[in-house]
């Protein structure tokens, strides 16, 4: 199968996706202590916002990367 420029761009930045959903990852999970210490209910809530904004971002990039690896495999 032959691959699109695209599809070989987004494999050379397979490990920048990682790492970034890596980094993603760490941060959604630091932000539960932090929803622990929200000192009222909007600053939770503000906080769970921004959790499943993250969560929204890490779906995408592993959705992403399972494309990735379905290229990879193919090629």
């Amino acid at each position: 199968m032959n691959l699109t420029e695209e599809q070989l761009a987004k494999i050379a930045k397979k490990d920048e996706y990682e790492a970034l959903k890596k980094r993603l990852v760490q941060k959604r999970k630091e932000m539960l202590e932090d929803i622990e210490f929200a000192e009222n209910d909007f600053d939770e809530y503000l906080i769970e916002q921004e959790r499943e904004k993250l969560a929204k971002e890490i779906k995408t990039l592993a959705a992403n990367l399972r494309e990735i690896e379905e290229w990879e495999a193919l090629a």
